[in-house]
């Protein structure tokens, strides 16, 4: 496959720019140990993006598109790519983990690998119902892989011929499902990855002046590609990057600012989470959390991420780790993310025909019908402390309208509310708010003996 994004004249001129800042950059590089710079041994020990950025210098946005990011709260990613083909399984085994690393982990030879480009024909891919699916969902944003790690573009990128341009399908999958997106409502997202295992240019660590110069053509390439994911495909509300631990960039942080830089003279509302930047800095939110909830609210904007099982986020058709988590799970998290003033992500791995499997769609159709009710405690709200509140209620709120989600219902017809001045209460059901009586203010009496919600109920409370 080929990459068509530098002329000989460019080329030149990054060779002259590689060569004087390949001796400083030389004389900077710390010394590493073969392990160190195993990219594959350390992923597999990892659980997602390593370290926090720090977060000393981070200033909130205020501007609307910043401001309908964290109104959103709830969002769907997408997994997809030729690493779906192989489902987990190489050479008649199955390989654990995250099936989207199957070409690291397995250890294929690039000519195999490169050989499931004229495998990949999703003839049932239906971006139409992906984005219904999404909308019914509750979500509010969507976000999905352009290109993986493994360099493989889901657009027909000028750049390269490593695209569905090469595969039987040859037509572009991002566009459809951005329109289509958008027409149900939703903001759109992309992800990609800094990292490129097939880019004959792409450097994880810098060892010579060759290095630096093959280095500096694959950051142009970067540069080509994400302007054509900026300004070819509509309104892109975020762009998240990935992959950003590699010596070559992690030791570099000039790189991360200037491709932050370049990102923003495009489109200047992005959202941009830290993983542009280079560990040192968080750029407008921390998107640090993957698999894992923060202990309590971080000082930054932030999002998690999680899969349905244990850690594949590519679809793996055997694998499932530690089992499928349920919806309650799936809603507990969203509800403590969102009672953290934190969004949350729930990602999907589509099938390498396009379609989504049934574990999959069961799930979201019961998280959708739990927020069709209680959507109003996640959208548009943020954390709101209460004090002695009881484990398993989680508390957000809008203005003067408190909302608790109740996950573990209380023992008996009444829930006290310390510190709390309360002028009226309701609870959400299916019929309709439901009157809730307020003893002394701050005390909720009458409660039902059961929850209407097998998931969870919402309490609504109106503040004097």
């Amino acid at each position: 496959m080929k990459h068509k994004g530098l002329s000989p004249r460019q080329r030149s001129a990054h060779w002259i720019r590689a060569a004087l800042i390949a001796t400083a950059l030389l004389a900077q590089m710390p010394v590493r140990s073969p392990a160190q710079t195993n990219l594959t041994a350390d992923l597999a020990k990892s659980k997602g993006d390593g370290k926090a950025s720090d977060a000393t210098d981070w200033v909130p946005r205020t501007d609307p598109a910043m401001a309908q990011w964290r109104a959103d709260r709830f969002g769907i990613m997408l997994h997809w790519g030729i690493y779906s083909e192989l489902g987990g399984w190489w050479q008649g085994k199955e390989v654990t983990g995250a099936a989207e690393w199957i070409k690291a982990f397995a250890k294929i030879p690039r000519a195999d690998y490169d050989a499931l480009v004229p495998q990949f024909n999703p003839t049932n891919y239906d971006p139409v119902a992906w984005a219904k699916l999404f909308k019914a969902t509750g979500a509010k944003y969507v976000v999905v892989t352009t290109k993986h790690h493994d360099g493989f573009c889901l657009w027909n990128s000028r750049c390269t011929d490593y695209s569905v341009a090469s595969t039987p399908y040859k037509s572009d999958l991002l566009r459809p499902l951005a329109d289509a997106v958008r027409a149900e409502g939703l903001d759109m997202g992309f992800y990609y990855s800094i990292i490129d295992w097939h880019h004959p240019d792409y450097r994880a660590a810098i060892k010579s002046p060759d290095d630096a110069e093959a280095y500096a053509h694959y950051l142009e390439y970067m540069k080509n590609q994400i302007k054509e994911l900026l300004t070819e495909f509509g309104p892109i509300t975020t762009l998240w990057f990935d992959g950003r631990w590699d010596p070559s960039y992690k030791t570099r942080p000039e790189i991360g600012r200037d491709l932050e830089a370049y990102c923003r003279s495009l489109s200047p509302g992005l959202v941009l989470g830290d993983r542009v930047r280079a560990y040192d800095s968080i750029a407008d939110y921390n998107s640090g959390f993957e698999r894992k909830l923060p202990q309590s609210q971080p000082a930054t904007d932030w999002e998690a991420c999680m899969t349905m099982t244990e850690n594949s986020w590519g679809y793996h058709r055997t694998w499932s780790g530690d089992g499928w988590k349920t919806p309650q799970y799936f809603c507990e998290l969203l509800t403590r993310c969102a009672a953290m003033s934190g969004n949350f992500l729930i990602n999907l791995g589509p099938k390498p025909d396009g379609t989504i499997r049934d574990e999959e769609l069961t799930r979201l159709q019961d998280i959708g019908e739990w927020m069709k009710i209680n959507g109003a405690a996640i959208y548009g709200t943020e954390a709101f402390p209460i004090t002695d509140l009881p484990a398993g209620i989680y508390s957000t709120h809008q203005g003067k309208r408190v909302y608790l989600t109740v996950f573990r219902w209380p023992n008996t017809d009444k829930l006290k509310l310390t510190g709390l001045s309360i002028a009226r209460a309701e609870l959400l059901t299916a019929e309709g708010p439901k009157p809730i009586a307020v003893e002394k203010n701050h005390t909720l009496t009458g409660l039902p003996m059961e929850a209407p919600s097998p998931i969870a109920s919402v309490l609504v409370l109106q503040l004097d």
